[in-house]
């Protein structure tokens, strides 16, 4: 494939998905820019330091639009995450919807293609077995709905202007650099958990099921709805198109943490009350991204658990 040289322009770049897609964007002779508030930033040290940082809220319409001047490409992942949604819920309307709407807008006004990252999140708990991309669209949270949200405005500017647009749903994604702060997810709880010798604490039986997808997988799908022509107008879901219980994870961490820590230690999980809206079940159909995107996820979950484990733990071997 032929491919000239393109500006890309990542909102959110500094976070944890945004660093790894800014870095392979880079890798793959992109000129790179980042449109980040540095609210999360939990990737920022994994920058490479060709990178040109620009921090900024997508909120602030003219500075954001000045940026995306020099862009060829938005690939739009500037989010307020899941767990912010159940004790602020009004910032994560604010960034998620309208944030995506002023993107959308400047992208159409400046004639500059859009990729916009969503959410397996959109879909809630899977009606079908395994979810393809015209699965519908019952969020269980917020953010779900958030999500949900802004793919309609994004799409409407498509139907209505004529954005270049694509969209792409990206499952569970884990990996190096993922936050471990208050709104962390299961893996990074878990192992914090876990290095304080503490239980992990699953919430409701543990028999709810995510497709957890490496973090360069998961760019690898977002990168090659940029390259690939047919994906224009599109929507892919990105993914391992495989599904695993939270329970299992919890166990595979905890047996991998003590392999690779050399520590061993009597602890069991520890259960407590459902979360507000759990997904209970997700497995992506991927056969649109292959066929369209020639999309292979590489990296199965044994292989990235431990990746992720080596770096929380410095061992560069």
């Amino acid at each position: 494939m032929t491919f000239m040289i393109r500006t890309a322009l990542v909102t959110g770049g500094a976070g944890f998905i945004g660093s790894h897609l800014a870095n392979k964007l880079l890798q793959n002779k992109y000129q790179v820019i980042i449109f980040d508030d540095l609210s999360n930033g939990s990737g920022r040290s994994n920058l490479s330091k060709k990178i040109k940082l620009v921090k900024g809220s997508i909120l602030e319409a003219s500075k954001f639009e000045s940026i995306c001047k020099k862009a060829d490409v938005v690939f739009h992942l500037a989010v307020k995450p899941l767990t912010m949604s159940f004790d602020n819920p009004e910032e994560v309307v604010k960034i998620n919807d309208y944030g995506t709407y002023l993107v959308a807008k400047i992208c159409t006004k400046l004639k500059c293609k859009m990729v916009h990252v969503s959410s397996s999140e959109v879909y809630g708990t899977a009606l079908s077995v395994s979810m393809k991309e015209n699965h519908p669209l019952l969020p269980t949270t917020i953010y779900a709905g958030s999500k949900a949200a802004s793919e309609l405005y994004v799409r409407g500017f498509e139907k209505s202007e004529g954005l270049k647009m694509t969209i792409v749903r990206p499952f569970n994604s884990y990996g190096e650099y993922m936050r471990d702060d208050t709104y962390a997810a299961a893996i990074p709880n878990f192992y914090n958990r876990l290095s304080r010798n503490l239980s992990p604490i699953i919430h409701g039986t543990g028999k709810q099921t995510r497709d957890f997808t490496h973090v360069e997988d998961t760019c690898e799908g977002i990168m090659l709805a940029d390259q690939t022509k047919n994906a224009l107008g599109d929507t892919f879901n990105v993914g391992q198109g495989k599904e695993i219980q939270i329970v299992e994870i919890a166990k595979i961490i905890m047996k991998k943490y003590q392999e690779l820590s050399n520590k061993k230690f009597k602890i069991k999980l520890r259960f407590e009350k459902p979360r507000k809206g759990d997904v209970m079940r997700h497995r992506a159909n991927i056969s649109h991204a292959r066929r369209i995107l020639g999309y292979k996820p590489k990296i199965d979950f044994n292989e990235g658990i431990t990746r992720y484990l080596k770096w929380k733990l410095g061992i560069t071997s």
